[in-house]
């Protein structure tokens, strides 16, 4: 057998994101950015409650955007922005300041997703959708020990509380999390915000995602996320579409 039949053609990809402030928010403090020439997609949500949100979001998406240009890991780029964001917050005039981050890069027909806190990424194929990462949050914490039910969850009062961030994790819970994903024709991987999974029923997104172009979809799950519900947080949004 000859090497050339080992290698397998890299997936075509598309991507497209869109965000928007939301209905209760005055101001966007997620961010996102795409590189399509190195195959990365990434998103940050600035900590709500904490200062300069948009600030600690910006820094990250840079960072992993410009790792991802000279071919260093995300996880590195992470860890430098943790630093960054902690070296700012520590200035005399700095305020405590982190954001959640979920990215994906793309191996020939492999994708690999990094994320911190409850930022999300799914995989939609053959009409169904699942969850891949895994909150970095209290509430999970709670699932995982089989206090509260996945439904409960969805209601807790400490649901947006996130166990894990960029900027103001310990150094025994820096390191990001990891998966890889083996790639099919047709397969949509899908990031966001918790402005979008803790708003929009989880029903409501696979129906968008089961029609219409992908180009569109950042957009069309933004705007039904405003039209039905109460959109009390930044919504940012991915979507990648596996062509073959």
């Amino acid at each position: 057998m000859g090497l050339l039949s080992w290698i397998k053609k890299p997936v075509a990809i598309q991507l497209a994101g869109a965000t928007d402030a939301g209905k209760a928010r005055s101001h966007n403090e997620d961010a996102f950015g795409i590189d399509p020439p190195h195959r990365c997609a990434v998103i940050a949500d600035g900590m709500g409650g904490l200062a300069r949100g948009e600030v600690a979001s910006r820094l990250v998406v840079d960072s992993v955007l410009a790792a991802v240009g000279r071919g260093d890991r995300i996880a590195s780029a992470l860890a430098q922005a943790h630093k960054k964001i902690q070296e700012i917050s520590a200035a005399p005039t700095g305020e405590r300041m982190g954001a959640t981050a979920v990215a994906v890069t793309f191996r020939g027909r492999e994708a690999q997703i990094t994320w911190m806190g409850d930022s999300r990424a799914y995989l939609f194929r053959e009409g169904k959708l699942e969850q891949l990462t895994k909150d970095h949050s209290f509430v999970q914490e709670l699932i995982d020990a089989g206090a509260i039910t996945k439904a409960e969850a969805e209601k807790h009062p400490n649901r947006n509380v996130v166990t894990r961030a960029v900027g103001i994790a310990d150094s025994a819970e820096r390191e990001p999390a990891q998966m890889r994903v083996d790639l099919r024709d047709g397969d949509r991987i899908l990031l966001c915000t918790d402005g979008l999974h803790g708003y929009l029923p989880q029903d409501k997104i696979v129906e968008e995602l089961r029609n219409g172009a992908a180009a569109d979809l950042p957009q069309r799950l933004i705007k039904r996320t405003l039209a039905e519900s109460e959109a009390g947080d930044n919504i940012t949004v991915i979507c990648v579409q596996v062509q073959g």
